[in-house]
């Protein structure tokens, strides 16, 4: 019963996390020894405490393993249903263009934290986790981690402001946004970053 529920929902190579499984029928405890059985058998490899994955048996290795990105990103940021959190910090001025820096921390804004800021490792990357002002949704996480990086850009851009602030009103026209999802989130928006939407002229990028 659990192989065919873990194939069937999760597949080769996807994060699966302990604490947020649920079988019907099965009991939390039920579900805790299904996994271990599974492990001891070699269908579930353990990735870390609390995360196991199903491994493809292929290639020079004998077996697949999984990307710690790729773990962050289904643990805080997205999975295949749902948006709750999203990467900020050198991570996305990177993903702009205004930084070649590479992180030696993965900053990211969840809404799976209840701290201002908490740092942990996760393979061999290292993350600083904090709680979002305005809970992340599909609809909204782009747009928020657009205003932490108009907050931040001056700390992490390595271009000159006008090429910095035209990269970021390129990338607010790329996507479309419009001025009822900045209404949504204005709740979390900082007085300075609401300063430099005005005077780098973003606001008037917004569509009706």
């Amino acid at each position: 019963m659990m192989k065919s529920y873990l194939m069937e929902n999760f597949g080769y190579n996807e994060p699966i996390f302990l604490n947020e499984l649920s079988v019907d029928g099965l009991s939390e405890n039920a579900v805790r020894q299904s996994v271990k059985r599974l492990v001891a058998n070699g269908f579930l490899e353990r990735y870390d405490h609390g995360i196991y994955y199903i491994p493809k048996r292929e290639g020079l290795l004998g077996k697949s393993y999984l990307d710690p990105y790729f773990v962050i990103m289904r643990k805080y940021v997205k999975n295949k249903s749902e948006t709750y959190g999203y990467v900020t910090g050198i991570t996305f001025a990177n993903q702009l263009g205004l930084t070649t820096q590479v992180p030696a921390v993965i900053e990211i804004v969840t809404n799976r934290e209840s701290t201002n800021g908490r740092m942990l490792a996760v393979g061999n990357l290292l993350v600083r986790l904090k709680k979002s002002t305005v809970a992340v949704s599909d609809d909204n996480a782009e747009l928020l981690q657009l205003l932490d990086g108009v907050g931040q850009a001056e700390k992490y851009t390595e271009l000159p402001m006008e090429e910095t602030i035209d990269t970021m009103l390129s990338y607010v026209k790329q996507k479309g946004f419009t001025k009822e999802q900045l209404a949504e989130v204005s709740s979390g928006l900082t007085g300075a970053t609401a300063k430099k939407l005005i005077e780098w002229g973003m606001i008037y990028e917004f569509t009706p």
